[in-house]
């Protein structure tokens, strides 16, 4: 997590998040769940839809790519426009459907998920806080997605890890909704 995420969660890290904290657009995002990709990118099926399988080719290597299928900003549209209550419930939708995302991630995959959420002021002006969520993998011999965290001086960041997600999200939050 960087400075800015630090000073984001000062109470801490919201934990205790729940799957009814995911905003309805992105359930059938989970619910599709994970698939292997072209040159082994681990991918959420419902968001590699509109990706050929070559497109891989197109980016420096598969992390910057399974970054890019797999990234979608946070639903907002519902939440107040500014204020302390936007960023605490954008951080925890997002957190939520990292963490549900991360603790769907098959057993079977052959590199660890992380999951990335920022936010940071977009909009028209740059005046409204926004957030993103993406997932990646670490691999051994291809640089890591965030090499240095407190390099990202413009958002708040944070990297979940699958073992954080089981954490932040206990197995009864994350099977009901």
């Amino acid at each position: 997590m960087n400075v800015r995420m630090v000073s984001l969660c000062a109470g801490g890290v919201p934990s205790r998040l729940r799957m009814r904290e995911v905003p309805e657009p992105l359930l059938p995002v989970l619910a599709e769940g994970w698939m292997l990709g072209y040159r082994g990118a681990q991918l959420l099926g419902a968001l590699s839809s509109g990706y050929r399988p070559d497109d891989p080719d197109g980016f420096v290597d598969v992390v910057q790519f399974e970054s890019a299928v797999n990234g979608r900003g946070m639903t907002d549209w519902d939440l107040p426009r500014d204020g302390r209550e936007r960023g605490v419930r954008l951080l925890r939708r997002s957190l939520s459907y990292a963490c549900a995302a991360l603790r769907a991630v098959p057993e079977s995959f052959a590199w660890p998920v992380f999951g990335y959420v920022s936010l940071s002021c977009g909009g028209l002006e740059d005046d409204i806080l926004t957030a993103n969520v993406t997932f990646c993998t670490k691999r051994e011999g291809v640089l890591p997605y965030v090499d240095d965290i407190e390099s990202f001086a413009h958002e708040a960041l944070l990297e979940i890890s699958q073992e954080d997600a089981m954490k932040l999200m206990p197995r009864g939050d994350h099977e009901s909704h």
